[in-house]
């Protein structure tokens, strides 16, 4: 059964590993070197973006504030931390047409007003969130005619270009296929970036427990908020596809709302500070604060565990879920899809001879997932 759900031709290997030929050798070596040089500048961006933290982590007191998400009720009870949106209105407003083969598509952007709050009492909203708020986005590609079900895609952590990404999901295929899609913009990312941002989604990836918790609440509430509006327009199945840190917000969704038709994370990020402590330099300088500060590893990840999709079984049926994950990436090690993998009791997988960004074999891949959701009768 366990052999069945691995739908590639690349199969882990029982000793450890992966089952690799020659050539897929060769790619896994030449993608985990080009990954090792993507880390070190992307983890060196982030430790700097961290530096205005510092002063507060060595405050005691403000390390206590973050006992608050230890409540095992936040797990149990989901709907306690992950607090139902408000209902309201977005604003739905022509967008300019995308460079993308397919015809017949009305672009929208589709914003909702920013009305996202922290849960931990012991925070005021500017205190770690932007004094104000962008308003969330999306870009909406829907068809001119019919009612059709919406995939709804997550960029990864600052690859938020629309473009960017209609050429990662393959946007284009899935509106031939019938699909309309909904492209989410989480927070700090394109036009959501707070003014004195060094880069796209600085601000997201935190060395400090509240931040990271309240930040993956605050695209949860926005994701809902989204699901909500297309519910409200359409009774067709409405699906979501992640990479990276959009695979980690998909596999978290459909933990979380059973209205997901299909859930589809693409080399995802799982556990959050565990990826920190895995992409040098930052690591080594997290590891000489924590030890500094006494700041236990595991209780720091027990804290975390609300807002980690290993916290709950899925929400939605074993046969709606499919995982693609890279052998060579080593931005997102092959351990976080195994981790999701094993928790959701051997869904479909497909492992891939590459890394974070440079999927080998992605045509078979898509033709995997376009037979899944035809599996489904999705389209």
């Amino acid at each position: 059964m366990i052999a069945k759900s691995v739908i590639s031709r690349v199969k882990p290997h029982p000793d450890g590993g992966f089952a690799h030929d020659l050539k897929d050798k060769l790619l896994t070596g030449v993608g985990a070197t080009a990954d090792h040089f993507l880390r070190t500048f992307l983890s060196t961006r982030v430790l700097f973006s961290n530096v205005p933290v510092i002063p507060k982590l060595v405050q005691p007191d403000y390390r206590k504030r973050w006992d608050f998400y230890g409540n095992p009720g936040f797990i149990s009870k989901p709907e306690t931390f992950f607090q139902k949106p408000l209902k309201s209105e977005p604003v739905v407003r022509p967008a300019e047409p995308m460079d993308l083969p397919i015809h017949g598509a009305i672009y929208e952007d589709v914003i909702f007003p920013s009305e996202f709050e922290p849960l931990n009492p012991a925070y005021h909203a500017t205190e770690i969130f932007p004094a104000r708020q962008a308003a969330t986005c999306a870009r909406y590609i829907r068809h001119a005619k019919g009612d059709k079900p919406t995939l709804v895609v997550v960029h990864g952590y600052v690859l938020d270009g629309y473009d960017f990404n209609a050429q990662l999901f393959e946007v284009a295929k899935f509106f031939r296929l019938g699909f309309n899609i909904l492209m989410y913009t989480m927070p700090y990312h394109g036009p959501r970036k707070p003014p004195g941002a060094r880069f796209s989604g600085d601000g997201f990836m935190f060395f400090d427990v509240a931040r990271i918790a309240e930040n993956v609440r605050w695209s949860v509430h926005d994701l809902t908020r989204y699901i909500d509006f297309l519910s409200e327009r359409s009774k067709q199945p409405i699906g979501m596809m992640g990479f990276s840190l959009g695979g980690f917000h998909t596999a978290l969704m459909a933990s979380l709302d059973q209205r997901l038709a299909f859930a589809i994370p693409v080399v995802p990020v799982i556990t959050l500070f565990n990826v920190i402590l895995q992409w040098q330099p930052s690591a080594a300088v997290i590891q000489a604060f924590m030890r500094l500060l006494s700041m236990d590893r595991a209780e720091i990840d027990r804290l975390l565990f609300p807002v980690s999709p290993l916290a709950r079984p899925a929400a939605i049926d074993h046969n709606r879920l499919l995982i693609i994950a890279g052998t060579a990436d080593r931005m997102a090690h092959p351990d976080h899809a195994h981790s999701l993998w094993h928790h959701w009791k051997h869904p479909k997988i497909y492992w891939f001879p590459g890394n974070h960004l440079l999927h080998f074999e992605k045509t078979h891949y898509m033709r995997e997932v376009v037979a899944f959701l035809r599996g489904l009768r999705i389209f």
